[in-house]
């Protein structure tokens, strides 16, 4: 028995960003799971940073693959715009945490309104490791959650996405000089700020 398989189902494994952009646009679905292989982690780190919490991180990486997907199903958005599809899928990432996070608000209050359980499962071993790394990440949050909305996704995107300036900007939808104006006056606070929250 052989097996052929036809070049429009799975791109190259040495296929650049663009390549599988121009995949996505033609609507071959290899092409996403590709760009999930590449990003998938990248997404999950900046998520895990901007929310402090590892559920809420592994919501938002699902979330802004499928929306991606859709994307390209519902209407060709054109060429790519940069070198990398890093700085359009953190843009994605943005708006689903956005999302998760008015959504788990929502689900909060209500279990707040329910009777307690009678029993409550113990899952203390299964999440021992994320609690110390949600600690850790949750005191920086603290000391980032006072600065202003737009320097603290600024940072998040510069130094825990590990984005270039000019692709922090093509996220925010700012000029890069902006971005550099940003990330200067967060540095000046930050070192008072974390030493306040340790």
């Amino acid at each position: 028995m052989t097996m052929t398989s036809s070049r429009q189902d799975k791109p190259p494994p040495a296929a650049r960003d663009d390549d599988l952009w121009d995949a996505l646009r033609r609507q071959e679905p290899a092409a996403i799971g590709e760009l999930f292989s590449r990003y998938a982690d990248v997404v999950h780190a900046y998520a895990v940073r901007h929310t402090g919490s590892y559920a809420y991180a592994d919501d938002a990486v699902q979330a802004t693959f499928v929306t991606a997907w859709r994307v390209f199903s519902r209407s060709d958005p054109g060429p790519l715009q940069h070198d990398s599809a890093r700085p359009w899928l953190l843009a994605i990432a943005r708006n689903e945490l956005r999302n998760i996070t008015r959504a788990r608000r929502r689900l909060t209050a209500f279990l707040l309104r329910q009777p307690a359980p009678l029993h409550q499962p113990d899952h203390a071993e299964a999440v021992a490791a994320r609690v110390d790394s949600e600690k850790h990440i949750q005191s920086v949050r603290a000391a980032l959650s006072a600065l202003p909305a737009h320097e603290r996704e600024t940072v998040e995107l510069v130094y825990w996405a590990e984005l270039s300036l000019a692709d922090a900007a093509a996220v925010l939808g700012v000029a890069e000089g902006t971005v550099k104006s940003r990330l200067s006056r967060a540095r000046r606070r930050l070192p008072t700020l974390l030493e306040d929250n340790r």
